[in-house]
């Protein structure tokens, strides 16, 4: 239930609702610029467009270049001679000629200040003492400068030559030509024909002559006199030799400049605003064109039609010339922040502002419902008009109803974001309900726990809500989801709204708009692949001439659907200053746009669909220099390079975009938004840059603007270098080669004798390990027979074993031993084995035939592990059989062949007497020893281990074959490196 002081807010706010009615006039459309967007002052004495296109301004604080989108100031730090810029005028030479209040020579040319004490021209033009106010072209085509003197400009010494016969004072000057192409200079208190040297006084009312104009036929001159005297325009013709005044006319306000308008009349730019005048009535209007009341000191048309106001404390307008309207407080609106629009059947034009107001707008009349809160926020989201004429509005605190008789009634309190008339039912979405309000029964039946962002009925009158990640529709009172597009389930949706033909249009924040013809079918998708300017479709609407607009944060696009289903999508040229992000609603009728921004409602040509022309395009400087035609030519140690550019816009909004191929380089297409490239470490070579250039309602430029240049080699590239540096290169070359072939001889000899000892430690510390285990093993068998009260067979054991030990001392430094001498160690091995074991097998050592046992060397001890290997492992476990060990030697294919064959229990069986914590040390070492001799000697020790057939007593046992490089015994046994 809602709360007792609730529903008494609720129902004193419907009490507070008022109206009111006002006349109110459209405003044209004018963008403002000033110092915050960096102008350099307010105070703006003149308006000048140069020959590429640059509008330039002139202000108490220096001059500034502008090409729509960024200031470039020039004052007194930069050279100019006085901060107090009154005009500037372009010469025949490209130079910008600025006409300071201290009357100091001074140009702009290439973006460089010249004055006197840099340029000669300057020098001349301040010693000849002309203190020039106006620059003109005669009609000979020489620019002039005049002042007290006229001086014409040339292009060698002397500069300038003064045309003799006229003096004039020093005050403000005018030139025009008149319908016989002579030259005239209107001065204070007459003109100078200039062709003639004729001198016509003319007797002005009051003060001297300030401002002139020549309109073909007649001179009109304002004169500056006392201020509480009225402002009187002078009409003179040429009669007999003089001047005489036709008429004196007054003027409301000020005039600060005459110029020509359409048909015969007169423009004036004055301190009560643009006036027109009619020469033939005498009749002196406002020019609604402009926005009314601005006072303006000078007014520009530039070659794109854009009209460019200047100021003297509100900076410059500037008034597209794609025109445009402005409905906001100064139209009779409360409030310009408009959130929401909506289009009547009669035409009206509804909207509604964050502070609770909404307005009805009819022809030149705003009519205001003030919709009174209890807190001061009340953003009016909708308005839609049912089959009563009646206004829904959904705000911030509820919903309204709008009679035709203009009484204004609350009907719920929620937050209302959408809504929806069919018939004499309304439906409204809320962030907690879908509310249902039938005229008839003035009943409202809520349906909560639907947040609903967006409410549409479609030309079958189906009903279809959207909100967070979900869209419905309902069948028979039953709401049911949609399911055509699982996308619609992974967005926020912004907007539904009726399609042409059928089905609706659902706008996402963030994946474009999606086209249902029927709940049953998929959703059709269109975005930015297929021409939309963004995914981000913030509002939909749908013309009565079958177009479909779309507002996006990128601006607006106009869609056209076709029965093949094909479609066309054109953007809408948004003026300049107007962003996409800034659009809030928008709704279409009879070749108007009514769009809703935060400065008011913005009225455009909907019928003008034609994309603005792509900015002019201009290269200014490569490393800070101007561009002045000649080839571009950089030394080896300047390839870092940086070329400033500069896109003129005033139409099709900002930021410009730009792409570039370095031709020679990547050529890579590249894309930015600054006005400026860098290029780093360039090689040397010829490039050519290729530059183009586009705004946000424009195409791409149509040819690019190139700019070539060339990185010159390094002086070592030279020819005569080159072959210098070869020569000494080899030189120096053959030099190092014979200096590294030493030094690699020595470090080779080095390293090998490194290799050499540490294959040797590495043998020693191996052989080291080997007869330890050799004595471990005997030691053990001693004991076993000491244990076993046999001293007899110990002390033999005891004998047998300290001659081995002394054999084993014998060779201990030895690397390599003669096959004698191994077998011979052998041999006492296998005794002490079979003492150890009891006469359990028999060992016999074959020697091959042609084998020299004394001549052929074998590594020391590698043999014996495997003997040993094969007693511990395959004979000891012999039962009911004699054991038969077999150690044989021969050569084949130069390498001695050394194999250990036994009739042991074979290796699988042998397996499961293992220990289970018994690692074989013996084998380990030998492998190990096998490795370090292949690193030492650089030769292949090769190893095999077979199983010899099973036989019917029981396995077969195993054969170890070795197969060693044959090497000869060529030195002394008793040294110990043999």
């Amino acid at each position: 239930m809602i709360p007792y002081t609730r529903l008494f807010l609720l129902w004193l706010s419907m009490l507070l609702c008022s109206t009111q009615q006002v006349a109110a006039t459209w405003q044209p459309l004018a963008r403002h610029i000033t110092m915050q967007d960096g102008l350099p002052s307010n105070v703006v004495y003149d308006v000048y467009e140069d020959s590429k296109g640059f509008i330039w301004f002139c202000t108490d604080q220096g001059v500034s270049r502008y090409d729509g989108s960024v200031f470039h100031n020039y004052s007194i730090k930069d050279g100019v001679p006085d901060i107090m810029v009154f005009r500037i005028r372009e010469d025949q030479q490209q130079r910008l000629w600025l006409i300071c209040y201290n009357q100091k020579a001074c140009y702009l040319l290439h973006g460089k200040v010249y004055n006197s004490t840099n340029d000669e021209l300057c020098r001349r033009v301040e010693a000849e003492d002309i203190a020039y106010d106006e620059m003109f072209t005669d009609r000979n085509g020489n620019s002039c400068l005049a002042g007290k003197k006229i001086g014409i400009l040339s292009a060698k010494p002397p500069y300038v030559h003064i045309m003799r016969g006229i003096t004039q004072p020093k005050n403000p000057l005018r030139h025009f030509r008149d319908q016989h192409g002579e030259d005239h200079i209107t001065v204070a208190a007459g003109v100078y024909n200039i062709n003639t040297r004729a001198y016509f006084p003319l007797y002005i009312s009051e003060g001297y002559i300030g401002i002139s104009f020549y309109d073909g036929r007649s001179v009109f001159t304002t004169g500056v006199g006392a201020p509480d005297k009225p402002q009187m325009l002078d009409q003179w013709q040429l009669e007999s030799g003089r001047y005489k005044i036709v008429k004196q006319h007054p003027i409301p306000a000020r005039v600060y400049e005459i110029g020509p308008a359409k048909g015969n009349n007169i423009i004036l730019s004055t301190a009560g605003g643009m006036l027109l005048f009619d020469p033939s009535s005498g009749k002196v209007i406002p020019d609604t064109t402009f926005p009314a009341g601005l006072q303006v000191n000078r007014m520009r048309t530039d070659r794109e039609g854009n009209r460019w106001l200047s100021t003297l404390k509100n900076g410059v307008y500037c008034m597209s010339a794609g025109g445009g309207r402005m409905i906001d407080q100064r139209s009779g609106l409360n409030w310009s922040n408009i959130l929401s629009v909506g289009l009547g059947k009669t035409g009206d034009i509804f909207a509604g502002d964050d502070a609770g107001h909404v307005y009805r707008i009819r022809q030149d009349k705003v009519q205001t419902y003030t919709l009174h809160t209890p807190h001061g926020n009340n953003r009016v989201l909708f308005i839609k008009e049912n089959i009563k004429g009646e206004l829904l509005v959904g705000s911030d605190v509820g919903l309204y109803r709008i009679d035709p008789d203009n009484k204004v009634h609350f009907l719920t309190v929620d937050a209302y974001k959408a809504g929806a008339a069919s018939g004499n039912l309304f439906y409204a979405g809320s962030a907690a309900t879908l509310t249902i309000y039938d005229r008839n029964t003035g009943k409202l039946i809520r349906n909560y726990g639907h947040r609903t962002t967006a409410v549409a009925v479609d030309q079958q009158g189906i009903l279809w809500t959207g909100g967070i990640k979900e869209v419905h529709y309902y069948k028979d009172g039953k709401r049911m989801p949609y399911t055509g597009d699982s996308l619609l389930t992974d967005c926020f949706i912004s907007n539904i709204t009726p399609a042409p033909g059928g089905g609706v249009l659902i706008g996402s924040n963030t994946l474009g708009l999606f086209i249902v013809k029927d709940p049953r079918l998929p959703a059709r998708r269109l975005n930015t692949d297929n021409g939309l300017s963004s995914n981000n479709c913030k509002k939909v609407f749908i013309a009565r001439d079958g177009y479909i607009w779309i507002a996006s944060d990128a601006g607006i696009d106009r869609l056209q659907l076709f029965p093949d289903d094909n479609f066309r999508i054109k953007r809408f040229s948004l003026p300049q200053g107007i962003a996409g992000n800034r659009i809030n609603d928008m709704v279409e009728n009879d070749g108007r746009l009514f769009v809703a921004t935060g400065q008011g409602i913005l009225v455009l040509n909907s019928r003008d669909t034609q994309q603005y022309q792509p900015p002019r395009l201009y290269i200014e400087t490569v490393n800070g220099n101007a561009l002045t035609g000649q080839p571009l030519r950089f030394a080896y140690k300047d390839r870092n390079l940086q070329v400033t550019y500069a896109g003129l816009s005033y139409n099709g909004g900002t930021p410009l975009q730009y792409k570039y191929i370095l031709s020679g380089g990547t050529d890579d297409t590249l894309y930015t938004q600054t006005q400026s490239i860098d290029f780093t470490a360039l090689s040397s070579g010829a490039y050519e840059l290729l530059l183009w250039c586009r705004s946000p309602g424009s195409p791409w430029t149509a040819q690019p603007v190139r700019l070539a240049f060339t990185i010159q080699p390094p002086f070592w590239r030279h020819p005569l270098v080159i072959v210098l540096a070869l020569l000494l290169a080899a030189s120096v070359l053959a030099l190092l080669f014979r200096l590294r072939i030493r030094k690699v001889k020595k470090r080779v000899a080095q390293q090998a004798r490194n290799q050499q000892q540490l294959a040797e430690l590495e043998m020693n510390a191996l052989r080291a390990q080997i007869n330890p285990h050799f004595i471990f093993n005997a030691l053990n068998a001693i004991q076993f027979y000491y244990s076993q009260n046999d001293e007899i067979t110990a002390n033999h054991y005891m004998t047998s074993f300290a001659h081995f030990i002394r054999l084993t001392l014998t060779y201990s430094q030895a690397h390599w031993l003669p096959l004698s001498e191994e077998v011979a160690m052998l041999r006492t091995y296998s005794e002490l084995e079979q003492i150890r074991y009891q006469q359990l097998f028999a060992v016999t050592f074959d020697i091959g035939p042609g084998l020299i046992e004394d001549r052929v060397a074998i590594p020391a001890m590698m043999i014996q592990p495997y003997v040993e290997n094969a007693i511990n492992h395959g004979l000891r476990y012999l039962k009911n059989r004699k054991g038969r060990l077999n150690v044989s030697f021969s050569i084949k294919d130069n390498t001695l062949c050394c194999i250990v064959d036994d009739n042991g229990i074979g290796r699988k069986q042998a397996a499961t007497y293992k220990q289970a914590q018994h690692t074989s040390m013996g084998m380990k070492i030998t492998h190990q020893r096998i490795e370090a001799i292949n690193r030492m000697y650089g030769i292949t020790v090769r190893m095999e281990i077979t199983d010899n057939p099973d036989t019917p007593e029981g396995p077969g046992g195993t054969r170890v074959s070795l197969y060693i490089p044959l090497k000869l015994t060529d030195h002394d046994l008793k040294h110990p490196d043999r």
